[in-house]
């Protein structure tokens, strides 16, 4: 019963706009885990530079979007340059860019991206999917993503990955806000599951996500399914470097300084949380981002990148 569900994302030039931060800290979690750090490549003024960042997720807006299904019907068509297009204009019926809930915020899209990137993990449906074409019931995650663990011929063991972002303030609020949105969640687990279960088949006969999750959704009698749920967590942070005291080869330096001190602070408070809720033996993936300004630096990329404002 082997799962080969491609990943959708477009992650060519991942490795050009993103650099990962090593540090010695672990989530304590008697299940999988990943705490990892990774920032901006590229820092020019003693800011982030959010160029190559605007360019990645603008590449990966239709991927976000649409099923797998919908994006070959496109390139059958022959009208790929049409899927980013027509992307941004479902988003603009969703909402509002950074509007909470809708899809549109950078942190439901890079929680995306890393989860199929980094974690190796594809998407089920992303945030827009949930919010814009699954009509049986309403999601709390940010998205729904699978990580198979093992398969063969008579079963298959897997995770349900359930997304949460959050893109606020420092890095205390950050985290709280996602710890609020993780124990949403988990309080719901049984009907985000139902969720997928409902709406699957409503997908083309077509679809690889139908043509995979069909046998672990309606195993044979045969076949052996086993199911647990995980979280994948997006973090982003205002950074909080103090930018009058060094020069801009200093600033640069300091960057990951910070941030091996950032973690090395609050991965005990994650850590305590995770046992406060009595989750540790469920898995958690955790990717963390610092920005300049997290609130204004994810409205100004999301507009530009749903160009609010262009007449």
């Amino acid at each position: 019963m082997n799962i080969n569900l491609a990943k959708t994302v477009n992650d060519k030039d991942f490795n050009q706009v993103f650099k990962e931060v090593f540090h010695s800290e672990g989530l304590g979690v008697h299940a999988n885990s990943e705490l990892r750090l990774f920032r901006l490549k590229d820092v020019n003024d003693f800011h982030f530079s959010q160029d190559a960042l605007r360019s990645f997720l603008g590449k990966n807006i239709g991927q976000y979007v649409f099923s797998r299904s919908k994006l070959e019907q496109f390139h059958i068509a022959g009208d790929d340059y049409s899927v980013g297009v027509e992307a941004l204009d479902i988003m603009r019926k969703n909402g509002a860019a950074d509007e909470r809930g809708t899809g549109n915020e950078m942190g439901e899209i890079l929680l995306y991206a890393f989860l199929e990137t980094v974690l190796g993990a594809p998407k089920i449906y992303s945030k827009v999917e949930l919010t814009s074409a699954v009509k049986s019931g309403t999601s709390a995650s940010d998205g729904m993503h699978i990580k198979v663990l093992s398969s063969d011929a008579t079963s298959v063991t897997f995770e349900m990955v359930f997304g949460v972002s959050s893109v606020v303030g420092g890095f205390d609020d950050a985290i709280k806000d996602a710890f609020d949105h993780i124990q949403q969640v988990n309080s719901r687990t049984s009907e985000e599951i139902q969720i997928v279960n409902s709406t699957i088949f409503d997908l083309p006969e077509n679809d690889p996500v139908v043509r995979e999750l069909k046998p672990i959704i309606k195993p044979e009698p045969n076949k052996q399914v086993n199911r647990d749920s995980a979280f994948g967590v997006f973090v982003g942070y205002t950074l909080g470097l103090d930018k009058s005291k060094y020069t801009a080869q200093e600033y640069r330096d300091q960057i990951e300084k910070k941030m091996d001190a950032d973690i090395l602070f609050y991965a005990p408070q994650i850590r305590d949380r995770i046992q406060k809720m009595g989750l540790q033996n469920r898995s958690f993936y955790f990717y963390v981002l610092p920005l300049d300004d997290a609130e204004e630096d994810k409205k100004a990329i999301m507009k530009k990148i749903m160009r609010e404002g262009d007449a």
